[in-house]
């Protein structure tokens, strides 16, 4: 298994980014210093560690519980996937099974992250947003796994009576986004690649306490983009 400290990085800007109760876009500029950081192959000491990756095999039927407490049966390994969040949906790319994606949120397109790291998923089908999600395009897709975030939870109802298996998230801070990739880890059949991603997560914002030592924090300001005045709280902070 390969990780890259390009995918670490977005993703521990994606949480830095992540407010308690709303989201944040990841911004270009974090997209593209992550980008730059190079490949990390596996060591010799991870590499004769693989066998053990064995021990990680999901069976099916899965039982899990997602973010909302809701008990989810997945009856056989999901081939086809389907994610209404751009979270998730970098969730799914770090954990290596972005080809099973048929469809993601809307606005992918623009998504500099998708661009930087799976740019094929930019011309993949929208099946919506939050506010504004497509249940029949969905459905249409035939996935046999669709991620929602948590917002959407008064739809799934209306997803499962259309035939789909549904998980939802809502990975608002540190330990919910690690709740988060093992509930997609666990769907997938990459428990392996779920540990792998959440110490690679680690080591990256080590650094990034080390590399800042004890300079003085800034002030800052970060505001949200809806039409009401918001900013993130102080537990929004990681470092």
């Amino acid at each position: 298994m390969k990780m890259t400290k390009m995918t670490a990085l977005l993703l521990a800007a994606a949480m830095a980014l992540t407010a308690c109760g709303s989201t944040a876009a990841v911004s270009s500029e974090a997209a593209a210093s992550a980008a730059a950081a190079p490949e990390v192959n596996a060591s010799p000491e991870e590499a004769a560690a693989a066998p053990a990756a064995a021990d990680t095999a999901v069976t099916y039927p899965l039982t899990v519980t997602d973010q909302l407490g809701r008990e989810v049966t997945i009856e056989t390994e999901p081939k086809t996937l389907a994610s209404g969040y751009y979270i998730s949906t970098s969730l799914l790319i770090a954990l290596g099974v972005q080809d099973e994606l048929v469809g993601v949120e809307a606005k992918a397109d623009k998504r500099t992250i998708y661009s930087l790291s799976a740019p094929e998923l930019q011309s993949l089908p929208s099946i919506g947003t939050a506010k504004e999600f497509d249940l029949e395009g969905c459905a249409a897709l035939t996935p046999d796994l669709v991620i929602v975030p948590a917002k959407l939870k008064d739809s799934i109802p209306q997803m499962e009576e259309l035939g789909l298996t549904v998980l939802a998230v809502k990975p608002e801070d540190q330990d919910k986004l690690y709740g988060a990739i093992d509930l997609l880890a666990q769907a997938t059949n990459t428990v392996a690649r779920g540990e792998a991603l959440k110490s690679a997560i680690e080591d990256n914002l080590l650094s990034l306490r080390e590399a800042i030592g004890d300079a003085e924090a800034p002030t800052v300001y970060m505001a949200g983009n809806s039409s009401v005045l918001q900013t993130a709280p102080p537990c929004t902070r990681t470092i």
